[in-house]
């Protein structure tokens, strides 16, 4: 097949930006290796002040037009950002379909009903016609599922975040102490940093030893606070995809607190996972169908007291082994690279199918 695969793409070399680009990478790469020819298209980037990100955007967008009238291509596969970009992608859906490509928009992250909810009538109204001009909606998280039916009369396909796990590494720990936890990921108030943090020295505190490690990126200023506050803490900053598995590998919980407003399936998440490492979660995004019974959901609300309440329970009752494995064989059934690129191809195949 020929596809056209627009979205928010990592230039060819540079590394991705976030959720949206690494699993658009991993897509694409992975049609790749399967035989089809992928056209990225990729999505303006500008900076500056506000007036010179708002040339940037129109000039990219119609960059887009002229570019899907020129690539090759068979079907037109749209990783939309929605909110304020939802006109300009009803308008590349559009050219897609008068230039006789299949349609698919596909909803990533987890704040759409956010932005549906708060963004007045003509929005609303927008964001729907949106959905029905394509011929397939895809949806990173089943929450999406009814409202998605409801709009369009046609029932969504489930594309979740995926990592390919051929050839991952094995875990380096056991169910053993030391106890180790981690986190991976932005280093934001709003992804629950500090409360993974507190939790880590409330267990400590209550004669239960553990040490924590955090790996990731932030505000410069944000990080010599937390550096100071929580001395005891590792502190691994940025490191790379084999490291960040690695050190997942050698730890026992993942802990995730994020309130983060656009938060959806997290990759670092889904790597934990895999990697057999429990995870500790707020219900937020898609946090509660990825981590099924193999981890802990808490409440958005919660604070690092129940967190470390938690982990102590899973760690002193004996279910930590379990929950491991379940993590680990849940994240590469549903989550992998190797069986979501298939089904997407089957997708694909039935698009085309049904205009033949």
């Amino acid at each position: 097949m020929s596809i056209q695969f627009c979205g928010p793409i990592p230039q060819p070399g540079a590394p991705a930006v976030g959720g949206y680009e690494a699993c658009n990478r991993r897509t694409i790469d992975a049609l790749g290796a399967g035989g089809d020819t992928v056209h990225p298209l990729h999505y303006p980037t500008p900076r500056g002040g506000a007036l010179a990100k708002l040339k940037g955007y129109v000039r990219g967008y119609l960059r887009l037009l002229r570019e899907i009238d020129s690539s090759p291509g068979e079907v037109f596969h749209l990783t939309g950002l929605y909110k304020h970009f939802a006109p300009a992608e009803w308008l590349l859906l559009r050219r897609a379909k008068r230039r006789g490509l299949k349609t698919i928009y596909d909803i990533r992250a987890g704040a759409m009903f956010r932005h549906y909810g708060r963004l007045g009538p003509a929005y609303r109204w927008l964001f729907r016609s949106l959905l029905r001009q394509a011929d397939q909606v895809m949806i990173e998280g089943p929450d999406y599922a009814p409202f998605v039916l409801e709009v369009t009369g046609k029932p969504a396909f489930y594309l979740p975040n995926h990592l390919p796990v051929q050839g991952m590494p094995a875990r380096s720990a056991d169910g053993t102490a030391p106890l180790r936890l981690v986190y991976i990921g932005r280093i934001t108030l709003d992804k629950g940093i500090e409360t993974a943090l507190q939790a880590a020295r409330m267990l400590a505190e209550s004669g239960q030893p553990c040490t924590i490690a955090i790996a990731g990126s932030g505000p410069e200023d944000l990080l010599e606070r937390l550096q100071r506050d929580y001395p005891e803490a590792e502190w691994l900053g940025a490191i790379s995809p084999n490291q960040v598995l690695e050190e997942l590998g050698k730890s026992h919980f993942f802990l995730f607190p994020t309130r983060h407003t656009g938060e959806g399936h997290s990759n670092a998440l889904t790597e934990a996972m895999a990697m057999g490492c429990v995870p500790v979660a707020a219900d937020n995004g898609f946090n509660r169908s990825v981590i099924g019974a193999s981890g802990v959901v808490l409440p958005l609300q919660d604070g690092a007291k129940a967190y470390a309440s938690a982990v102590r329970v899973l760690w002193q009752g004996g279910d930590w082994a379990g929950c491991s494995q379940a993590a680990s064989e849940r994240a590469r059934t549903l989550f992998s690279t190797e069986q979501a690129v298939a089904r997407l191809r089957g997708a694909y195949h039935d698009l085309l199918k049904a205009s033949a």
